[in-house]
């Protein structure tokens, strides 16, 4: 009898903290979901890329910016001006966009965009001057732009603006020579700049003064390894061609032509590398990836109208290898993803020139080509 009473109050028991039990399951699996959910969230956030800052035609057929992010890569318009934009840039803390404006009476404007809240200020008004193609300084108040004054504007020269001031000097004072192109290293604490093409590239510390020249006639841009300790720029050379009647030197035929390639400078070097392969091929707008590794740059055949397409090579110029082959295409000027999977770039196809050119997405590793705009040019990542 006993027995029998022992094995009633257990499943009396049983029957009673049963509820309970079931509670505190459920509670558990809820706080497993949970936090489940709110990782996957944040590794969505993580994984998303930075949104893409371009120009496109508005319905007037004036140039606007324009932002799309991800997942949809849907276009949303950031300005109306009644006037061209002739250039942009965005800050590195990812909060704010420089752009030039050109106006009817031949002055122009250099804005402020304030993504936060979509505020736009003029901060420089140049009259009877060309002001634009401003670059950012990593502070992120300072830029230098370019100054072309009338009546040809054929002399730029840059300027230092501060957004925050409206205060606006030459780069170097008491120095009036013609400068353009100019780029930071990742510190700040060098600028690259083209001067004559007799002289070259120039660069400048601003801690001491320290300041060196090296041949390139190109006047385009250097770009800065992620060290800040080398840069790539473009030169022009010739590449000589010899006949294949005989292997003798003096008894065979010669030709040449012109070539543009891209040479490395390390910082205190005196010797600078060439990096591209032989042939004749026209090499431009180089970009190194973040990591520093590798370099993404455009090729196309020398002294002819083909498209340029997409290479790649390591960054002491070997493994060099196509990533398109479309030779009526122009492939725009790549850009790396932060993360170094992907590179941004415009595409035009020179066989439909009525049509606007295109932004797509190049995955490195498997080749997969994306198109995230339909029209627009000039695609830049907004720094995360």
């Amino acid at each position: 009898m006993s027995r029998q009473t022992s094995l009633i109050n257990q499943t009396k028991s049983i029957r009673l903290t049963r509820p309970w039990q079931l509670s505190l399951l459920l509670l558990f699996l809820i706080s497993v979901v949970a936090a489940l959910f709110i990782t996957t969230q944040k590794e969505s956030r993580i994984n998303l890329l930075p949104p893409v800052l371009y120009l496109a035609e508005d319905e007037t057929g004036r140039l606007q910016l324009f932002l799309a992010s991800e997942p949809a890569w849907q276009p949303r318009q950031l300005t109306r001006e009644t006037a061209e934009i002739l250039s942009y840039s965005s800050a590195p803390d990812g909060n704010q966009v420089a752009y030039a404006v050109a106006q009817a009476d031949g002055s122009s404007q250099i804005k402020l965009l304030q993504l936060n809240n979509s505020t736009v200020k003029t901060v420089l008004t140049c009259a009877n001057a060309e002001c634009s193609q401003p670059v950012w300084h990593p502070d992120s108040r300072r830029l230098l732009y370019e100054r072309r004054t009338s009546p040809n504007f054929a002399r730029p020269q840059l300027h230092w603006l501060d957004v925050v001031t409206g205060e606006t000097k030459l780069l170097l004072e008491k120095e009036t020579a013609v400068s353009s192109s100019a780029r930071f290293s990742p510190d700040g604490n060098w600028v690259s700049l083209a001067v004559s093409p007799e002289v070259g590239i120039r660069l400048y510390n601003f801690a001491d003064g320290r300041s060196f020249t090296f041949p390139s006639d190109i006047g385009t841009p250097a770009a800065w390894h992620p060290s800040g300790n080398q840069l790539l720029f473009q030169n022009s050379r010739a590449v000589v061609f010899h006949s294949e009647d005989t292997d003798v030197h003096d008894e065979h035929s010669h030709d040449f032509t012109m070539v543009v390639n891209l040479f490395g400078r390390t910082l205190g070097s005196e010797s600078t590398e060439l990096l591209s392969s032989n042939g004749a091929f026209d090499d431009g707008n180089p970009a190194y990836s973040p990591d520093g590794k590798w370099i993404a740059f455009g090729r196309r055949l020398a002294r002819t109208n083909t498209g340029r397409q997409l290479w790649l090579m390591q960054a002491d110029g070997s493994e060099s290898h196509l990533l398109t082959n479309d030779i009526s295409i122009h492939y725009g000027p790549p850009s790396w993803s932060p993360d170094g999977r992907l590179l941004l770039f415009q595409k035009y196809n020179s066989s439909t020139p009525d049509q606007p050119p295109s932004i797509w997405l190049l995955e490195i590793a498997s080749g997969k080509f994306s198109q995230i705009i339909k029209n627009g040019l000039l695609p830049t990542w907004l720094s995360p």
